[in-house]
C-alpha cells in the first residue's frame, strides 16, 4: 500500500500562477491569429456564463470518466466543494485501477481544454484566449495527480 498526496495549498499556488501564464499565454495567441477580434464590452458576458458552466462540466466530465473508464455505479460519485481551499470535486468513494484513474482524471483536459483552443482558433477574442487558459489551467491538480501515479502499475488500484 502506498499513500500519494497532492497539497490543496500547493495545488492552489500552483494552479493560479499557471491560470496567469496560460491566460496572457491565450491572450497572446489569439492576437496573432489572422482573425482577431479586439476586446468588447459584451464579451465578458459570454466569458463568465461559460466559466460558470464550465466548472461543474469539468467535474461531471469526472464522474462520467468514473463511469466509462472504471464502470463505477453513480452511488459511489460525489460532487461537491472543499470551501478552504475553494475547490470543487468528484470523489469516487469505491477504489478503481490507476489505469482508469489516468484517464478518468485526463477526462476535463481532452474535452474542456481542446474545446476550448478549438474555439480560439475559430474565434479569436480576447475572453476565448482567458477562457482557454482558465480551462487548461483547471487541469492542473489533474495532471499533477497522473505525474504522481506514474510510478504504479495499471492495475493497481487507487
Amino acid at each position: 500500500m502506498a499513500e500519494v498526496r497532492v497539497s490543496k495549498l500547493a495545488a492552489n499556488i500552483v494552479g493560479t500562477l499557471l491560470t496567469i501564464l496560460f491566460c496572457i499565454a491565450g491572450v497572446l495567441f489569439a492576437h496573432m491569429l489572422p482573425r482577431y477580434v479586439p476586446f468588447a464590452e459584451w464579451h465578458v458576458i459570454p466569458f463568465l456564463v461559460s466559466l460558470i458552466i464550465l466548472l461543474p462540466v469539468h467535474e461531471a466530465l469526472h464522474a462520467l470518466g468514473l463511469r466509462v473508464f472504471a464502470h463505477v455505479a453513480w452511488r459511489h460519485i460525489k460532487f461537491g466543494v472543499m470551501w478552504r481551499p475553494l475547490m470543487p470535486y468528484c470523489h469516487c468513494k469505491v477504489s478503481i485501477p490507476v489505469g482508469a484513474y489516468r484517464r478518468m482524471v485526463l477526462l476535463p483536459l481532452w474535452v474542456t481544454g481542446t474545446a476550448t483552443v478549438a474555439a480560439l482558433l475559430v474565434i479569436p477574442t480576447d475572453g476565448l484566449g482567458v477562457l482557454a487558459g482558465v480551462t487548461v489551467a483547471a487541469c492542473v491538480g489533474d495532471v499533477w495527480m497522473v505525474a504522481k501515479l506514474n510510478p504504479f502499475p495499471d492495475e493497481l488500484l487507487v
